[in-house]
């Protein structure tokens, strides 16, 4: 086996314990209240909106990936995985705020309780979040007619 062959594996590993430590090392700084409610409480409270926003985050990614074999995209094309991080980041900051809506909480509650959950501080939560939503409308911009291989759909 060469080197340049376990070199992506390497790579994700070491990427993996760095995450590992960072959300260890948040986890310790985080709040353990949000206006006099205890985060285990805000966590119950807005489980349903928390459980709706990760399932879309997840399903944005795989859309994002699932782009290249349907959509007709070069493997070397960056859109369609640009777009899966965007629906990522789009559909969770969604979900939160359609189920708070609609089951009566407090929105902004809602958004203080994924952070938490996410065992990340809002500010890197948010951050990478904003970054999705402006990935995802940059995508959707450079997307257009001439973007998708005619020829896979004949």
């Amino acid at each position: 086996m060469e080197f340049d062959s376990i070199r992506p594996a390497i790579s994700g590993a070491i990427g993996g314990i760095i995450a590992t430590w960072l959300t260890s090392r948040w986890a310790r700084n985080l709040p353990s209240h949000y206006k006099g409610w205890s985060r285990d409480y805000l966590l119950r409270r807005h489980r349903p909106a928390i459980w709706t926003a990760n399932a879309l985050f997840f399903i944005g990614l795989c859309s994002g990936i699932a782009l290249y074999p349907m959509g007709g995209f070069a493997n070397t094309d960056w859109r369609p995985l640009l777009l899966g991080f965007g629906l990522a980041s789009v559909l969770p900051l969604l979900a939160l705020a359609v189920v708070s809506l609609l089951s009566g909480r407090n929105l902004k509650e809602a958004y203080v309780a994924f952070a938490l959950g996410q065992g990340s501080p809002l500010w890197a939560t948010y951050g990478i979040l904003g970054a999705g939503t402006v990935a995802f409308f940059f995508t959707l911009a450079s997307l257009g007619p001439e973007s998708v291989n005619p020829t896979h759909w004949r």
